[in-house]
């Protein structure tokens, strides 16, 4: 069967079908803008924006550039060093961290960090260094793979409870971690810690491309982990006020690729002068870049070889030169990061302040002051109790007895008795 259409039907045919088109694709556009929009709006919600719903000292969005004016950023220099203190090490430490007496701007000795595991640790050496100003932390007891949120929390508190009772340290002063061999437990790592009462992890790696790239500043996990993982594996939830030092790999002497630890490049320097280019170049890029702070992930056995402890020395005395770099340990660090100061105020910061806390002039004159003034007050009370008390017998007509005469002429009932 055949129908026929006149050419004005034909032509209102096409006019409907091509209004119905127009329709539908209308009807498509607006949702799709309402999607983008609903998409976008949670996307905001969800990512983290500094003093729009992250804010300090609580929370510290991640990111490459600090909120404060470049120029009035301190350059943070920090060392973590991982496993054991003994002797063999610790030869390494008082050569390069106390024999030369390096001290920042601000007057206070350098500090650095330790993360100690148990096993062979010679605890009065770590006694001696927490009395001397270097943060300790937790790598755990056994040294071996923590990868459960179970294991991270029986290791860090196993090995925590061994520095509070072997070295002294107070609970308090205990507040970071770093996995050994760098493998994680992704969240329940986090949670676990959190659990603890610790602070800080230094266990994430963050590679940059080249050494022109900026390296990361430390954050809160408010919003996660927003970066590649390239760990065994990473947290996906966000962690509410917890902090991640990022473990900035450095870039070898070459500037061909990376090395997560110091002592880890692929091209290692063959003497003191590629050691010192290596160190220097790694540190120029932060202080000439974004001044994130500049972290050594070592182990102390990269010392044993002479000229790298050598072109070290001769590193840390170069950058110690400068007038607004601060090394320091990571405890001092993240209190900068909760309560930024400007160079202009560091000084007077007691985050970054010596170790026990060193007075200042005035605060030492508060203290000296007063002892002379007190015992003056002293004094003039006693002799104001004294004439008080006297007086009020001299009143009441008690006899006073100065010497062996007055008695013996009380007893004898001279009238000549005074």
């Amino acid at each position: 069967m055949y129908i026929y259409l006149s050419k004005n039907q034909i032509h209102d045919r096409m006019a409907g079908i091509r209004l119905a088109n127009y329709n539908l694709f209308f009807i498509h556009v607006i949702f799709g803008s309402v999607f983008i929009a609903c998409l976008s709006a949670s996307t905001s919600q969800d990512a983290c924006q500094q003093d729009v719903n992250c804010f300090l000292p609580q929370c510290f969005c991640s990111k490459f550039n600090h909120p404060m004016n470049r120029s009035e950023i301190p350059q943070m220099v920090y060392f973590a060093f991982d496993d054991v203190v003994h002797v063999d090490v610790s030869k390494h430490y008082d050569y390069l961290f106390l024999k030369n007496n390096f001290t920042n701007p601000n007057g206070c000795p350098i500090s650095i960090t330790l993360f100690v595991s148990d096993k062979y640790t010679n605890y009065s050496m770590l006694k001696k260094y927490h009395q001397l100003g270097f943060e300790l932390g937790v790598h755990s007891v056994t040294h071996s793979k923590v990868n459960t949120g179970d294991k991270v929390r029986k290791e860090a508190e196993d090995q925590r409870n061994y520095l509070i009772r072997q070295a002294g340290v107070s609970k308090e002063d205990i507040i970071g971690w770093r996995s050994p061999f760098l493998i994680t437990a992704g969240d329940q790592q986090i949670d676990a810690l959190k659990q603890l009462g610790l602070q800080y992890d230094i266990s994430l790696i963050y590679q940059r491309a080249k050494m022109d790239d900026d390296d990361l500043w430390p954050f809160t996990m408010d919003y996660g982990w927003p970066f590649e993982c390239l760990n065994n594996r990473c947290p996906k939830q966000n962690h509410k006020g917890f902090w991640q030092v990022p473990v900035n790999a450095m870039i070898d002497y070459k500037h061909e690729g990376s090395c997560t630890f110091v002592d880890g490049c692929y091209n290692k320097p063959n003497n003191e002068d590629e050691a010192y280019k290596f160190i220097m170049d790694n540190f120029y890029s932060h202080y000439r870049g974004n001044k994130s702070p500049f972290g050594f992930n070592m182990h102390a056995s990269w010392f044993e070889t002479v000229y790298l402890r050598d072109a070290m020395e001769k590193a840390l005395r170069d950058i110690n030169q400068y007038d607004d770099v601060y090394i320091v340990n990571i405890k001092q660090m993240l209190e900068w990061m909760r309560y930024p100061t400007k160079l202009s105020d560091i000084k007077t910061f007691d985050g970054l302040g010596c170790w026990p806390y060193k007075k200042t002039t005035y605060q030492k004159l508060l203290w000296v002051i007063p002892l002379p003034f007190v015992v003056v007050l002293v004094c003039i009370l006693f002799v104001y109790a004294f004439r008080k008390i006297y007086r009020k017998i001299k009143n009441k007509n008690y006899v006073i007895l100065k010497d062996n005469g007055s008695i013996e002429k009380l007893v004898n009932g001279s009238e000549d008795f005074d």
